[in-house]
């Protein structure tokens, strides 16, 4: 059970490191963010699940954040650029 819950907590790093390139997040928030999802994980891997485990898991604290912060971020840019900033920040060119 271990080995999957850290597997599937290793797969979303490396988005969770690029909202915190791009400033949406600080250091501390994507800790705070793996802690909850792997505390998650290991309630959705248990012997008995319940349906508030379910809902839990699919409801994100921080979705209203990202979204508010990635507006913040946008500030007048257009949507072209702004997609193009993050492609640069994502291959490691910016």
């Amino acid at each position: 059970m271990a080995e999957i819950v850290q597997q599937r907590i290793e797969e979303r790093i490396p988005e969770l490191e690029q909202l915190e390139r791009v400033g949406l997040f600080t250091k501390k928030e994507v800790k705070s963010i793996i802690k909850r999802a792997t505390a998650l994980e290991y309630k959705l891997h248990r012997l008995i699940v319940n349906k508030e485990d379910f809902i839990a898991y699919i409801q994100p604290e921080n979705c209203g954040k990202i979204h508010w912060r990635a507006m913040k971020f946008l500030e007048g840019e257009s949507v072209q650029r702004f997609t193009s900033k993050y492609t640069l920040h994502q291959t490691g060119h910016l």
